[in-house]
């Protein structure tokens, strides 16, 4: 089996230099292996795990919160505002167990790999909810989790129509703050990002008083 590769993006020198050090001689571990990276060297499809530090996560949260986990070390000892993360991360402090950050990474690979067993094959596509990606051998495109729960829903009632206040009681879960312009605006900037990556038109449909339809025909 092709062992995964963890990118590793540093800023903090110290502490780049600490874990360039281990890394050498730990290079493998189970079914993974570290890499020290940079970020222009990444692509969608390597964006499940990021170990990186505070100093990137804090200049840079949008690239951070591209990764399905961020593990985080925390190299200057400020308290990180982890808000506009939106996604799953863990905090490690300093000194650094190594022998930890290994552990966490297996044990999130672990729930990944079990997450993607539960892919859903079209006749032209495969859906990878562990990645929230649609793709297949020419075209690759990854969801933001807000896309990937209207994805599914949809994919739940995929032989009937489902309203927009259905749909936004299934996303959004009864928050009240929420109303069909949000929902509204997530579906059109979905749709874009499906006809400009997948080069699919009309996968997401509506119908007055019926509600979105997805079409799974063409898929």
């Amino acid at each position: 089996m092709k062992k995964k590769v963890i990118p590793i993006i540093l800023k903090n020198e110290r502490l780049y230099t600490t874990i360039k050090e281990v890394i050498e001689f730990s290079k493998y571990y189970k079914n993974f292996e570290f890499k020290i990276s940079k970020k222009d060297e990444l692509n969608n499809k390597d964006k499940l795990i990021l170990i990186t530090d505070d100093v990137l996560a804090m200049n840079d949260i949008s690239y951070v919160s591209e990764f399905d986990l961020a593990i985080i070390i925390n190299s200057i000892g400020k308290k990180l505002n982890t808000d506009k993360l939106n996604k799953q991360f863990i905090l490690l402090n300093t000194p650094l167990s190594i022998r930890d950050l290994f552990e966490r990474v297996a044990g999130s690979l672990e729930q990944i790999e079990s997450q993607t067993a539960r892919k859903l094959n079209f006749s032209k596509f495969v859906y990878d909810p562990g990645m929230r990606s649609l793709s297949n051998e020419d075209f690759f495109i990854r969801f933001t989790e807000k896309e990937s729960q209207i994805f599914m829903c949809l994919m739940d009632n995929s032989n009937r129509h489902i309203s927009k206040k259905n749909l936004l009681k299934k996303v959004w879960s009864y928050n009240e703050d929420i109303d069909t312009h949000t929902l509204e605006t997530h579906i059109y900037s979905l749709r874009k990002k499906i006809e400009k990556n997948l080069l699919l038109k009309d996968l997401i449909i509506f119908e007055d008083k019926k509600g979105y339809f997805l079409n799974k025909k063409i898929l």
